[in-house]
């Protein structure tokens, strides 16, 4: 029988996750026609040039993305349209992605109406104004039965990262129909990490859950608005430029919380000096990011923001190499429910090797894919499922830890409670013993010290005897039943001659009893313990009694009351000098009432015989009949 580590299973869950997000972006370009046959691009370092001038300019041809990096020259691509079938009189779709370029102009030289000769779309164009209703930014075009070009002007204060596709309108439809539910279900997934992470914070308060919530809860909007989203829900709402400013606080932010996360995570494990500095200059510079935003800079904050990024998570890809637990001396419940080394680095690989493909381009450094256009939501869907995965089991192991904590708190505290009890009781015995022993030994260093001891005197050194005796018996006899496991030793045996032979040896019994005991009376339980309940209840009578009045012993038949057979033994007395019993404290250990201390005793008889009828499975009850005490011992046949 195999077992599987809880961190590694999860881990494991998750590794088809990648091969499903690729699936989702990677056949919508298969699925659809791709009308563009060349792209080029010439960079206007100016500015300020015409369509004329751009249009005579000397182009560069790429394929795929148009990967530019953050720069403040304008980017003019040049696409070359196929030629459509004749009779064909379709229009085409232009789709521009991503949507946070700012303004992109197109140049139709084929457009009859010179007032749509220069369009313009993008993020700072109100969601209205869009000629093809998208998550994306679009433009709709004549198509024409030969190859022609078009131009576009892209100015954009964030990265020069564009891709464009021209569709006819029945592919373009069916595309965002497949895109629409790829998005939709990457917010579920993302809303579905934030919940369960939520609810394992509810109920652990765990400040890196906690941290990871706020995380997940910014990176989600940030997620919708980098989807398009935030244009069709502020739309009307909200002017283009406050929606771009929206978009850039919410791109921003998650990087922050992003670092704030990372930090708490890794804040855990015994780093090297070098690596938390580098961590907290990496959290320094979040907080930098955000002020230059502040300040109005935006040119600044978000290229600085993606090269962060990319350092950043490298560099903890490389702190995590080196971490380990904390040593356990400082922190052994810490270590107990710790991500596992490997499980870290897995994680920050993931996350460098998702962002690689989309920092880089979005830099300028490696031409884009369409890949790298979704790349930092893969990162964040990704890390996202493998972080949940994780928090989701270092919450349970920090619940079974709480558990394991609390269990043996609450044992230590019961263990605390039987050695006080314990104490107590030693403290009580050696209380009792010395005061009860006081008086038989002063009897007999009277009788010693006097040589010419009477018979009197000597009876009275052999009552006092007899009460050591007794209550050294009764003590161990309690030691016993307390400390030991008790097994009862049940043999049958006839209850009425037993009775009639412990009273005939009991010397104080003599003219004091009146005994009404049936001929025969048979039950099947342990001798000995019968014997001690029963010597126990007889001596307690003759003791405290009255001794004028007899005690009365009764020996009968009677049902319980669930109806089982059995034999009743009554012991009745008169009360005495003692007084009546408390009936609440009659079976309390060492209770003994006030007027009861005058004589020898250990307030134990009562407590031991009540405790082993309930082990013989017999039953010691108390009474007051006529202004008499009574106890009743039932015991079953």
């Amino acid at each position: 029988m195999s077992t599987q580590h809880p961190w590694g299973s999860l881990l494991q869950r998750w590794v088809g996750v990648l091969f499903w997000a690729v699936a989702v972006w990677g056949p919508t370009a298969a699925w659809a026609q791709d009308h563009i046959l060349e792209k080029s691009f010439w960079t206007d370092t100016t500015g300020s040039a015409s369509f004329e001038q751009a249009r005579s300019a000397p182009y560069t041809p790429y394929k795929g993305v148009l990967s530019k990096g953050f720069s403040r020259n304008v980017q003019w691509v040049r696409l070359k349209i196929d030629g459509v079938a004749p009779g064909i009189t379709d229009k085409l779709v232009l789709r521009i992605r991503p949507v946070f370029l700012d303004q992109i102009t197109l140049f139709d030289p084929l457009e009859q109406d010179p007032g749509r000769a220069s369009r313009t779309t993008g993020d700072r164009t109100p969601f209205a104004a869009t000629e093809f209703e998208s998550l994306n930014h679009a433009f709709v075009i004549p198509a024409h039965q030969a190859p022609r070009h078009v131009w576009l002007r892209l100015s954009t204060s964030s990265t020069q990262l564009m891709h464009v596709e021209a569709l006819s309108q029945r592919e373009m439809l069916r595309e965002e129909h497949a895109l629409w539910l790829a998005y939709s279900a990457l917010l579920a997934v993302l809303f579905s990490c934030l919940l369960w992470v939520f609810i394992s914070w509810l109920q652990d308060r765990d400040p890196v859950n906690g941290v990871f919530v706020l995380r997940q809860s910014v990176l989600l909007v940030y997620t919708a608005c980098y989807l398009g989203y935030h244009r069709i829900l502020f739309d009307g709402v909200m002017s283009a430029q406050h929606q771009d400013l929206f978009y850039s606080w919410a791109l921003l932010l998650s990087t922050t919380l992003t670092f704030v996360f990372e930090y708490r995570l890794l804040h855990e494990y015994a780093i090297s000096r070098w690596g938390r500095y580098v961590l907290r200059t990496g959290l320094a510079a979040s907080l930098l990011v955000l002020l230059l935003m502040l300040a109005g800079r935006s040119d600044w904050a978000l290229p600085f923001n993606t090269l962060l990024v990319g350092v950043g998570m490298l560099s903890m890809f490389v702190i995590s190499v080196f971490i380990r637990p904390q040593a356990p001396a400082e922190s052994l419940a810490l270590s107990r429910y710790l991500l596992p080394r490997w499980a870290i680095v897995a994680y920050y690989g993931l996350a460098v090797s998702l962002l690689a493909v989309s920092i880089m381009p979005s830099l300028g450094l490696i031409q884009g894919t369409l890949i790298s256009i979704y790349g930092v939501l893969l990162y964040g869907l990704l890390s996202g499922l493998v972080m949940t995965s994780l928090l989701i089991v270092r919450s349970r192991q920090m619940e079974r830890l709480r558990r394991e904590q609390a269990n043996h708190l609450f044992l230590s505290r019961e263990q605390l409670a039987i050695e006080t009890r314990r104490r107590q009781d030693q403290s009580q015995l050696l209380n009792m013993l010395m005061h009860e022993l006081k008086t038989p030994l002063a009897v007999i260093d009277l009788a010693l010290k006097d040589r010419a001891a009477t018979d009197k005197a000597q009876s009275y050194v052999g009552r006092a005897i007899d009460n050591m005796k007794s209550i050294l018996n009764r003590c161990v006899q309690t030691d016993r039943l307390v400390e030991r496991p008790f097994e009862a030793q049940a043999q049958r045996f006839d209850l009425a001659r037993q009775l009639q032979q412990w009273v005939q040896d009991n010397p104080q019994a003599e003219g004091r009893m009146t005994l009404q005991i049936a001929p025969a009376a048979h039950v099947e339980t342990d001798l000995q313990c019968v014997q001690i309940i029963a010597s126990n209840l007889l001596e307690n009578a003759l003791k405290y009694g009255d001794p004028q009045q007899p005690v009365e012993v009764t020996l009968q038949p009677q049902h319980h009351a669930d109806g089982r057979s059995g034999w009743c033994l009554q012991v009745c007395n008169a009360p005495g000098v003692a007084g009546l019993p408390d009936a609440d404290k009659v079976f309390a250990k060492y209770y003994r009432s006030a007027a009861a201390q005058r004589q020898s005793g250990t307030g134990l008889g009562l407590f031991l015989s009540h405790n082993l009828a309930q082990q013989i499975g017999a039953e010691l009850r108390y009474q007051l009949t006529d202004n008499h005490i009574c106890f009743e011992l039932w015991l079953p046949t």
